[in-house]
């Protein structure tokens, strides 16, 4: 095994991919070049396994894959799943309950490493998010709800008011991880995805970390979502890029937008320290 000694951490969706769910070339070379000096490279996304390999190959150069917003972690060159965590059958129907009284449409994806499986729930309202991801994911959409242990809870709200529904969600919820995020889709809509409690892209990357005795000093990271807020306060140094919330900007060090190579910028900035 590799002993390696600092950590460069991604966002994939609106950081390192481009508007087109491509990597630049700019930010592929930068990849490799990491990997040649022997940093240590890993990607954290909500995407599933299944998902983030349907859009990078199986091929992707990086050395970990924090998937599901943390709920798994996987040796990406091994394909072998070194964590996950999932909600038993009390926790599933607790946050049935509350999803029902707030008349949301609302996903609970089976347990890793089938989480790309999904069982949905609708109340038929108007709500073309929810609907427009039924759609792209149809062929991974369960006919019945028979799943006993859930990796998340996805459910999808439209023009409501985003900050009441994860306060409350936050407060009914407490022995859960609740995690706000800004629809890939549309990018509007809240998703709000809900898992067992400990559960961040952070807890993913201090799990990789602890392998190799890595500080927090020397790790970075790089988002552009609220879902990215744990990773980047957990990392010693954090970017994100210019297509983040303007919120976002203010709390962490801006660097160019997904489309213009945002990831390699803060690379190379962060480099400089060494």
């Amino acid at each position: 095994m590799s002993t390696f000694k600092r950590i460069v951490v991604t966002d994939v969706d609106g950081t390192l991919f481009n508007d087109m769910k491509k990597v630049s070339s700019e930010d592929m070379d930068t990849l490799l070049r990491l990997h040649e000096n022997g940093i240590c490279t890993a990607v954290a996304t909500g995407r599933s396994i299944w998902s983030f390999t349907k859009v990078a190959g199986e091929n992707f150069p990086v050395d970990y894959l924090i998937f599901s917003c943390g709920a798994g972690v996987m040796d990406w060159r091994h394909k072998q799943v070194i964590f996950e965590s999932g909600i038993g059958p009390d926790g599933i129907d607790k946050i049935k309950s509350y999803l029902f009284s707030l008349d949301a449409d609302f996903c609970i994806h089976d347990r890793i490493p089938r989480n790309h499986y999904f069982y949905a729930y609708s109340t038929g309202k108007v709500n073309p998010d929810f609907d427009r991801r039924g759609e792209a994911y149809a062929s991974c959409r369960k006919k019945y709800d028979d799943i006993e242990r859930a990796t998340q809870f996805l459910a999808i709200f439209g023009t409501e008011d985003h900050g009441a529904i994860i306060s409350s969600a936050d407060e009914y919820l407490k022995e859960f991880k609740v995690i706000r995020s800004t629809s890939p889709m549309d990018n509007r809509s809240l998703w709000m995805e809900i898992f067992q409690n400990g559960i961040s892209k952070g807890a993913g990357i201090d799990i990789i970390a602890r392998q190799f005795g890595i500080s927090r000093n020397d790790i970075m990271a790089v988002g552009n979502d609220y879902n990215d807020m744990d990773m980047l306060d957990w990392a010693g140094t954090s970017f994100v890029t210019d297509n983040s919330p303007d919120e976002l900007k203010r709390m962490y060090i801006p660097v160019r937008s997904n489309n213009c190579g945002g990831f390699s910028q803060g690379v190379d900035i962060w480099l400089k320290k060494y």
